[in-house]
């Protein structure tokens, strides 16, 4: 027989397979479960049975390792706390104990071996050594409640807070590391009465379990387990509650102090901001991430209700000297009482300077202020004696320093120059000697170097560029989502709107920071009751933005600085963006303060606010919010600038159409720049853009038979055709009426005609390039005239200095604003007519009356069609309404005396229909 096998009687007979051979059954399981290979061969007598012998010295060696190693399946159970006869007896039982075993050899890496089918009817043997050491570091979980004298409960609420490791084999057999154990469950007998339970707390500190579980972590409250439920120190849950009303006392939400400080939105910059936590936010009753400590936002009340006493006190109509003493009184500047003469003669000098004041609104009010600064500085002066007792370092030191403005120390000098003056004459009066400073050693402010600023301008193509970025409808979306959230006073608002609209005002008007913050509250009645929401929702129409538009323009608006009329330009691509910023501007006006709208044509308040104090410059946020979308690092917008750029442009646009007097005359108008010298100005402007910036910077939209005639020249082509010619001449007498129907009437009214057809022959004999150059000079407003909203074509020699007004002058053109005068005309002809006109009048009378009416509805006739008919009704005080109460006066005449008038009429309107 081959080596490597054995016949089964050698096996039994050996000895050495005892284990294997003496066992249940004998040698059959063995081989049933294949951990014996045989075979049949012949023997020394019959067929015999052979064993592999490797297998039989393999399954010795498991033999012996699992009883010397290992521990079998029934006493695992028995070690691990299985109590019973046969915790293993049952098929269900036995699979739900040894895989529960089984996944705990797995997790605690102790070594076992698993026979499916049983091994010397075993199924699982578990390494002793490893087995023992478990048993040693962990803690059966009925053990532990005795041991540590706790409840399952208990237990179970620990496990849940520490996060504590279970080695589960069954749902009721159990272990946990016996470090874990000693360390938290081993807790000491608390006294009940000491603590709240869950629910109390709760209700103390009116917290749900959500945001009181936030609040454990950020407290570090630590809970107490007794009998299974949760409690918490009463001192810990009573120190919470004292920390929520301290939080009450001495905190506030950004809600509070919209509150408290009467305010629709909030300069964060102004307060300390605390960050909140959930105690914080639960004692507050807000969301808020932030908070702000009361005794600042009282503060901070104090100071808006100061700023806003003072600026009523500094606006009011009132005497400019009790002004002074009002604000002094509300500031608390007072002298000390050591210096009654200074304190007498200083407040003296303050009156006489008010009082004989003759500068504007704007200019008073700075000189007020400035006064109030000069007293507190020299009342500290002088806090221990006058100040002709002082020495002139004394003063230098005080008031002739960097901390003091030029304009304030030149206010100061001026008084001390009086002062001494005066105090000398009264010491030499009472002949006395004494010594006071010295005025030849008191620093001049007037001797300053002046140091001159750079007079920057923006490049043609960077004006261009702010052009073409400001105009684009696209702001509007985050002009809207920005004025929502300054209205609702929520978010991170940027001013956008007003930004938008302040760039847009520069671009059209030679206009300083001062004039174009104080842009005045549009008509919402002009569009209707428009919204922010419908706003998102559509573009105004271009009627509409055309009515914003020109309510603007018929406000009589004031330079800040002189005093002076001031009128509003607004370029024709301009139109639609300005006037939607407008309306959001005023949208945020009117939400913020419940005003409606402001029509009065001599007071209004800005509506470009940028949320500063003062309002002096474009707020750095605003001004990056908006020009965000130009990608150029070195780009700021500056009014000064724009300013400067806008009336070079100006300038050089009427020097390159060869109008340099005109030029310098109108830059001086516009800005008052007595510096203006031609010497520094220059821009490169491209030829073909002059006449685009003419229409963008001058337009004040002239009309009238006179541009009328113009335009249909340089709209046509028939300047040398003199057949042509002749037949437009021909029309312009026919219309404006022949020389027979001329002859026929008399007065005021037929020179009037006739001097109309001799300026329209005039003009249709010109060639087109003077007829250009005359319009150019129409379109710039560059020709004089008597009425400030007339121009006179003959100008600078007035051809009718009889007359009272422009109006009636046949060589003059009128523009937008020259509509007021007109609606005046045409009231004062109806009412003339109505009065004077009877059928027993002489006919040269009711010719008269005829054509003074028609000419004058004729001129209002011209401006409905060039400006639309609801536009000239706004120049009437009470609308249409009015306009058409004149209509009906006329109408009664005529059914009162049956006549037909229109047949004295001696020429036929041009407008009119």
């Amino acid at each position: 027989m081959e080596p490597g096998w054995i016949v089964k009687y050698e096996v039994v007979k050996s000895g050495k397979y005892d284990k294997i051979a003496k066992t249940y059954k004998g040698f059959k399981p063995w081989v049933e479960q294949g951990f014996i290979g045989t075979k049949e061969a012949p023997g020394k007598t019959r067929i015999s049975t052979y064993f592999n012998r490797s297998d039989l010295d393999e399954l010795s060696r498991l033999i012996d390792l699992l009883e010397t190693k290992y521990v079998t399946d029934k006493e695992v159970v028995k070690l691990l706390g299985f109590e019973g006869k046969s915790p293993l007896h049952g098929t269900g039982r036995r699979k739900e104990i040894l895989d529960g075993i089984i996944a705990m050899c797995e997790s605690e890496r102790i070594d076992f071996k698993y026979f499916e089918k049983g091994f010397k009817k075993v199924y699982l043997f578990v390494n002793k050594e490893q087995l023992l050491y478990f048993l040693e570091t962990h803690i059966r979980c009925v053990d532990a409640w005795d041991r540590y004298s706790i409840s399952y409960q208990d237990i179970y609420a620990l496990e849940k807070k520490h996060n504590i490791k279970r080695v589960t084999i069954t749902k009721t057999n159990y272990f946990y590391r016996f470090e874990d154990a000693e360390k938290y469950f081993n807790i000491p007998l608390y006294e009940i009465a000491d603590f709240y339970s869950l629910d109390e707390a709760l209700s103390i500190l009116e917290f749900n379990r959500g945001t009181f579980s936030l609040l454990k972590e950020e407290e570090k409250l630590e809970p107490v387990y007794i009998k299974g439920k949760i409690f918490y120190p009463k001192y810990e849950i009573k120190n919470l509650k004292e920390k929520m009303k301290e939080i009450q006392k001495n905190y506030c939400t950004a809600q509070d102090v919209m509150a408290i400080c009467n305010l629709n939105s909030i300069q964060y910059e102004k307060f300390t901001k605390f960050q909140t936590n959930t105690l914080a936010r639960r004692a507050l009753g807000s969301h808020s991430e932030i908070m702000f400590l009361l005794e600042e936002v009282y503060e901070y009340r104090k100071e808006i209700e100061l700023r806003n006493e003072i600026s009523r006190i500094l606006n009011s109509e009132i005497n400019p000297v009790k002004r002074l003493y009002r604000i002094l009184k509300l500031k608390g500047i007072s002298f000390s009482g050591e210096c009654p003469y200074t304190e007498q003669e200083w407040y003296l000098y303050c009156e006489q300077k008010l009082t004989l004041t003759n500068g504007s609104k704007p200019v008073i009010k700075t000189l007020i202020s400035q006064y109030i600064d000069c007293t507190y500085y020299l009342a500290d002066l002088t806090l221990e004696g006058e100040l002709y007792s002082l020495t002139s370092n004394d003063i230098n030191l005080k008031l002739f320093n960097n901390s003091l403005s030029s304009s304030k120390q030149c206010l100061l000098y001026s008084f001390l120059l009086e002062f001494h003056a005066k105090i000398n004459v009264t010491l030499s009066e009472k002949k006395e000697i004494k010594k006071t400073y010295n005025m030849t050693r008191i620093i001049n402010p007037f001797l300053y170097e002046s140091v001159e600023k750079p007079k920057e301008t923006y490049d043609y193509w960077e004006y261009e560029e702010i052009y073409d970025y400001a105009k684009l409808m696209t702001h509007k979306h985050e002009a809207i989502l920005d004025a929502e959230r300054i209205i609702s006073g929520t978010g991170e608002h940027n001013y956008y709107a007003p930004a938008w609209l302040y760039v847009l005002t520069h671009l059209g008007n030679a206009w300083r920071h001062g004039d174009v913050i104080s842009f005045p509250r549009v008509g919402l009645e002009e569009v209707g009751s428009i919204s922010l929401e419908e706003l998102k929702k559509r573009d105004l129409t271009i009627d509409e933005a055309n009515s914003i538009v020109n309510h603007i323009k018929r406000k009589d608006l004031t330079v800040n600085k002189t005093g002076a009329l001031n009128r509003f330009n607004c370029p024709d691509n301009l139109i639609l963006p300005l006037a939607t910023a407008a309306v959001i501007c005023t949208l945020i006006v009117k939400m913020r303060t419940s005003i409606i709208s402001d029509d009065s044509n001599t007071s209004y308040n800005g509506i470009i606010d940028f949320g500063l104090q003062d309002n002096n410059v474009i707020s750095k946020k605003a001004h990056n919010a908006f020009f965000k979308g130009i990608k150029r690092d070195d780009f700021k917008f500056k009014s000064l600038k724009m300013n400067r750029t806008v009336l070079v442009m100006m300038y050089m646009v009427l020097v390159r159409k060869g109008r340099g007097s005109a030029a310098l005359e109108m830059a001086q108008r516009l800005r008052a720049h007595e510096d203006f010298e031609s010497t520094n100005i220059y821009l490169v402007i491209p030829e073909e853009q002059l006449d685009e910036l003419c229409q963008t910077l001058f337009n004040r939209k002239p009309f009238g038979y006179i541009p009328d005639l113009m335009a249909t020249i340089l709209l046509g082509d028939n300047n040398n055709n003199r057949d042509v010619r002749t037949h437009e001449i021909i029309a312009i007498t026919n219309t404006l009426g022949g020389v027979y129907k001329l002859q026929a009437t008399t007065g005021f009214i037929n020179k009037t005609l006739s001097e109309r057809q001799l300026v329209a022959e005039k003009i249709l004999s010109m060639g087109i390039d003077k007829v250009s150059s005359l319009m150019f000079d129409l379109e710039t407003n560059v020709l004089p005239s008597q009425d400030e909203n007339f121009q006179c074509i003959v100008s600078p020699e007035c051809q009718k200095p009889e007359l009272d007004s422009c109006k009636d002058c046949p060589f003059s053109v009128p523009n937008f604003y020259a509509i007021s005068s007109l609606v005046e005309g045409v009231k004062e002809s109806v009412y003339e007519f109505v009065k004077e006109i009877e059928p027993s009048s002489f006919e040269g009378e009711k010719t008269r009356l005829m054509n003074c009416l028609y000419k004058d509805m004729d001129n209002l006739e011209r401006a409905m069609q060039k400006f639309g008919q609801n536009e000239v009704f706004n120049f009437f005080e009470n609308g249409e309404e009015e306009y058409n109460q004149l209509l009906n006066l006329l109408d009664e005449v005529q059914s009162r005396t049956s006549e037909d008038f229109e047949q004295y009429l001696t020429y036929s309107p041009i407008y009119l229909p």
